[in-house]
């Protein structure tokens, strides 16, 4: 970490910028290879029916939601030591995380085959093996995204490095879900039919096979890349800088109350929940909308290749999108102007999904596909180039209206304030989009059920819906009325 002359700012530059960005890029690597695959696995493989699966995920959100809150309040409370005062905590969930990870493609239970094979199956034992390791993965998982997300605003205190940091993360958050999510869809195309993987088929038990040894494989490369963030993260500034007071428990939570009573930030939060929630709704989606809708009558060998070929285009489009939106945000240098027209740009491709209702030949379905849906994906991956650099302003702004109190009744600096209340921003955030997460979920759990998982109608209006969310979106960011010092 470097501090810029002017004004002593600390920045994140070099080599310590790319080590802390890859502990983001280790922790969603293998968030991406389970949430991307974890539910059509246990749906479609495994054979549990859908609500069964959509209340694991539910629980998942939940529990993430809830524990964001409390982890975001005991990270603020934590007196600084030796090693730092947030990062420790990742040497704390890292273990537990990953083994739970690795083990949900391992179920020690799987339906009778009898049964399996005419639907899916309220199947007890597998689902709660599922729920169980859904709990433990979302506490460990969130502990570690937690401790990320909160210390930005104190090693980090510039606009200008904040994007710098928002750019280089989204470059590897990119690189991550297609490492992550193109492992699964490759699998998907090397089986024999993709549109009948049930466990007792060829198919079946081809992916049960190799799944569990993705799993493990990738956890190696996400546990040295986390590790190298634990080492390229610099906290000694909390030891120099002021004398921290722990509060009381009750005392800290009061803190969520800072964020909560910020009406701009609660604007901005409703803009971050309304779009995450539309990439709720792409990863329920888009690899049945693959096989179902882009390869509606055609034989499995052709569905295959759709399968690699949405890993090309999510190649192409998200870097070729990131880069799009980041110089647009550099010549407009203004991220909230440029943050809507990300936002617009999603919902006309959205809409333009309904294109799919008519019956298209194959090379039509290809370049609609590519045209709408990469204009989607791309863009959506591009958001973190403006939500992050916005939280992080946020919580100086909170900081700067609130300077809190301590122990002996002084007024705390604007950097005291910042360590107290960066946790409680990001949890609160944290809390709204698990928790919309957890409805999602259950909703789509319910939509998909049954025959319906593979219908193309319900699959294209799913996908169509995205515009939808980012309309609301949209709605709350044009509300939005802070404006930021660009550099």
């Amino acid at each position: 970490m470097q501090n810029t002359k002017k004004n002593s700012l600390r920045e994140l530059h070099g080599a310590r910028l790319f080590g802390f960005s890859m502990g983001n890029f280790g922790i969603m690597l293998m968030m991406m290879l389970t949430g991307s695959f974890s539910y059509n696995f246990y749906v479609y493989t495994i054979r549990v029916d859908s609500i069964l699966v959509s209340i694991g995920s539910t629980l998942s959100m939940v529990t993430m939601a809830f524990m964001s809150i409390v982890f975001g309040v005991l990270l603020d409370n934590t007196k600084p030591k030796k090693l730092g005062k947030r990062r420790p905590y990742i040497l704390i969930g890292l273990p537990i995380w990953l083994i739970s990870t690795v083990l949900v493609y391992l179920p020690p239970w799987i339906p009778p085959e009898s049964l399996a094979m005419a639907n899916t199956v309220l199947y007890w034992p597998t689902a709660i093996w599922y729920w169980s390791l859904s709990v433990i993965r979302s506490i460990f998982g969130v502990l570690l995204m937690m401790v990320y997300r909160s210390i930005v605003p104190e090693i980090s205190q510039t606009l200008k490095n904040r994007k710098k940091i928002a750019t280089v993360s989204t470059n590897l958050l990119i690189l991550s879900s297609i490492i992550g999510t193109g492992f699964p869809i490759i699998i998907m195309s090397l089986v024999d039919d993709s549109t009948n993987v049930g466990f007792w088929t060829t198919s079946g038990k081809f992916i049960m096979n190799i799944m569990p040894t993705i799993s493990i494989i990738f956890s190696i490369p996400a546990t040295i890349c986390i590790l190298v963030s634990f080492f390229s993260i610099d906290e000694s500034f909390h030891l120099t800088d002021s004398d921290f007071e722990k509060k009381k428990i009750k005392d800290s939570f009061k803190n969520l109350f800072i964020p909560a009573k910020d009406k701009e930030y609660m604007k901005f939060m409703a803009a971050g929940v309304s779009t995450q929630t539309s990439q709720y709704v792409l990863s329920f989606t888009i690899i049945p909308f693959i096989a179902y809708v882009l390869g509606r009558n055609l034989p499995a060998a052709q569905i295959s290749v759709f399968y690699i070929l949405y890993i090309v285009i999510k190649m192409t489009v998200n870097f070729s999108w990131l880069f799009i939106w980041k110089m647009l945000m550099r010549r407009q240098k203004n991220i909230i102007k440029t943050f809507r027209l990300n936002m617009i740009f999603m919902v006309v491709a959205a809409f333009f999904e309904l294109v799919f209702f008519i019956e298209l030949s194959v090379p039509l379905r290809l370049i609609f596909f590519i045209i709408t849906f990469g204009t989607v994906l791309g863009s959506s991956y591009s958001i973190t180039l403006f939500t992050s650099p916005i939280l992080n302003e946020m919580v100086d702004r909170g900081a700067e209206m609130n300077l809190i109190e301590n122990n002996q009744g002084l007024k705390m600096n604007k950097d005291e304030v910042v360590t107290r209340i960066s946790g409680a921003y990001s949890g609160l955030m944290m809390f709204a989009t698990s928790m919309v997460g957890a409805l999602s979920s259950t909703i789509f759990g319910f939509i998909f059920q049954g025959e319906n998982s593979q219908n193309p109608v319900i699959l294209t209006l799913g996908l169509m819906s995205m515009g939808l969310f980012q309309i609301v979106a949209l709605v709350f960011l044009q509300l939005f009325k802070v404006k930021f010092k660009e550099s």
